[in-house]
């Protein structure tokens, strides 16, 4: 069947939640049912976290509370009925406050049962409630839901979030229960514009993207015409088959300095594949700025979207760039700035007490630093044992930091992780073997830009140790040749972020304490390591003992 919808509701949204499962109070029914109808009970669905069908956020959390509600646009229920090969409509049914529980979790009316459906053998109702449009194709014994995946908008413009129910009714009965399940998953997204102007961006053209354009949900395929997910409610297969003449265009407009970001909310009918990486793009009204990527990705999931569930995402403009960040909506600090300033002693329950002294560190295998620093928490802080990725994010893993010789590198891709998100920059090196020192522009093309300096200090003592010494240079013009010039280290150093990492060698050699560190990452086989020659993040064997070097986790 084709069917043609110009669409003028803006109806998109994200959401995300977390909250305990309620339980839902079915009532008995109290009406008095005659001939062909049928009292029914119909249940809200129960996941955790909820969604609320009148859609609104619950006060002082990221929860939404699912109840019926009455007097919405939407709040129409309706009932298919299926018996052998016949399929028919029913009437459908408008939710009045006198059928609502007092919870909201339940609601009671009657259903007419319509003609062609025996009454006195089995058959299959069918519900529906909050679809933009609900079709039945006789022909092919399909009862079709549009599913209307867009980009982000306002919670209160979400209208069309379907939720079905399906009951087998018995011959002859003349009550029955409904309990609805949500047909699709929420992503939530809160963005904050930190700059100085207004920031306007279409937000039901802005979504999620993966670089590699794997989709995780139902979406349009777009040819010569554009054809809308439909999802058949018997079958339980989703086709392209709904014919739009146009989608709409919601605009939303962020003014700066909203310290608690703006909320919007997408809503997406979830495909059985593992979640990959996916970038924020978002789409302009500005023809200067055009569309707009997230210059950091968030990591792919073991697991596939669950249909009820609600997935928050947080993220900042700040006029330049947009990127990716935590609950606070401040931005990430510097790379360096993750990694706790010592070493795990040898109990391996808290840190050393020095700076670069190679002899008072524990050593670890690979599984013994695995199952003890995963996560952990020292002085209130919680740590965790960083991931090859996150080390990559100090330490390249080609020897570009290669101060032994006197190579220079440009425009070096780097991929790397950085407070649980993936970044993809360039980076300039210069090697400086005289002074056993390296120099980088890191993370350029991001909001990470920043000038970092290696060195190897003391080697052959028990203090030898590299310092990494790493600066922001945001929203600046700067050129790897002049961060290379000690001048440019000797002033502006108040926010300099330095760590030293003690040459306490490894369990297997004792004689490289004081000539090379290793630390291990939660990678199989894979360390940070530093000779006098070079620092690199690079293969390990997961039975030797190394060095332990935790990463902050955030509180």
């Amino acid at each position: 069947m084709k069917n043609k919808y110009f669409i003028w509701i803006a109806a998109a949204l994200l959401l995300i939640a977390g909250c305990a499962k309620d339980e839902i109070v079915n009532e008995q029914p109290t009406q008095e049912v005659e001939g062909r109808k049928l009292l029914i009970t119909a249940s809200v669905p129960s996941e955790s976290p909820k969604t609320r069908l009148s859609l609104e956020w619950e006060d002082g959390t990221l929860n939404i509370i699912t109840k019926w509600h009455a007097g919405y646009v939407s709040d129409v229920i309706k009932f298919f009925f299926k018996q052998n090969t016949v399929i028919k409509e029913g009437t459908p049914v408008t939710l009045t406050q006198d059928a609502i529980s007092a919870d909201g979790k339940s609601a009671c009316f009657t259903v007419n049962i319509p003609e062609g459906i025996d009454t006195q053998n089995a058959y299959t109702i069918y519900a529906v409630h909050g679809a933009l449009d609900v079709y039945l194709d006789t022909e092919n014994s399909k009862i079709n839901v549009m599913i209307f995946p867009l980009g982000f908008a306002p919670l209160h413009a979400l209208i069309h979030t379907p939720i079905v129910g399906e009951v087998e009714i018995a011959a002859g009965a003349t009550i029955g229960t409904i309990n609805f399940e949500h047909l699709g998953a929420y992503q939530c997204l809160t963005i904050k514009n930190s700059s100085e102007s207004d920031f306007k961006f279409i937000s039901t053209y802005s979504f999620l993207v993966n670089d590699g354009g794997i989709s995780w949900y139902y979406d349009y395929s777009v040819g010569a015409e554009i054809k809308a997910p439909v999802y058949d409610l018997i079958g339980k297969q989703v086709t392209n088959e709904y014919t739009m003449e146009g989608l709409p265009n919601m605009s939303i407009t962020l003014h700066p300095g909203l310290d608690i970001g703006y909320q919007v909310v997408q809503w997406v009918m979830p495909k059985d594949i593992p979640t990959p990486e996916a970038r924020l793009k978002i789409v302009t009204e500005d023809m200067g700025l055009g569309d707009i990527y997230s210059d950091n990705i968030k990591p792919a999931r073991a697991s596939a979207l669950q249909k009820g569930k609600a997935y928050h995402l947080f993220a900042v403009w700040d006029g330049t760039f947009l990127f990716f960040t935590d609950q606070t909506l401040t931005p990430t600090a510097n790379p360096l700035s993750y990694v706790a300033e010592y070493n795990i002693n040898t109990a391996g329950d808290s840190f050393v007490g020095d700076l670069t002294a190679c002899n008072i560190s524990g050593y670890f295998n690979y599984n013994n630093a695995v199952t003890q620093f995963g996560n952990i928490t020292i002085g209130g802080q919680r740590y965790h044992l960083p991931s090859f990725e996150e080390w990559c994010s100090i330490a390249p893993p080609t020897m570009w930091v290669n101060y032994g010789t006197n190579n220079s590198y440009d425009n070096q891709s780097e991929t790397v992780t950085v407070a649980g998100n993936i970044y993809t920059m360039t980076s300039d090196f210069r090697n400086d073997s005289a002074a056993t020192t390296t120099y980088a522009l890191r993370y350029k093309g991001t909001h990470l830009i920043s000038a970092w300096k290696y060195q190897c200090i003391g080697y052959g003592t028990n203090n030898c140790h590299l310092k990494i010494t790493s600066r922001s240079v945001y929203g600046q013009t700067i050129t790897v040749d002049q961060i290379a010039d000690a001048s440019f280290w000797s002033t502006n150093t108040e926010n300099d972020i330095v760590r030293c990492f003690p040459a306490s060698g490894n369990s297997e050699d004792p004689g490289d304490v004081g000539k090379g560190g290793a630390f291990w990452s939660s990678t199989s086989k894979r360390i940070m390591g530093f000779r006098n020659t070079y620092a690199q993040s690079k293969s390990g064997n997961n039975s030797y003992g190394f060095s332990i070097r935790l990463f902050s986790s955030g509180n």
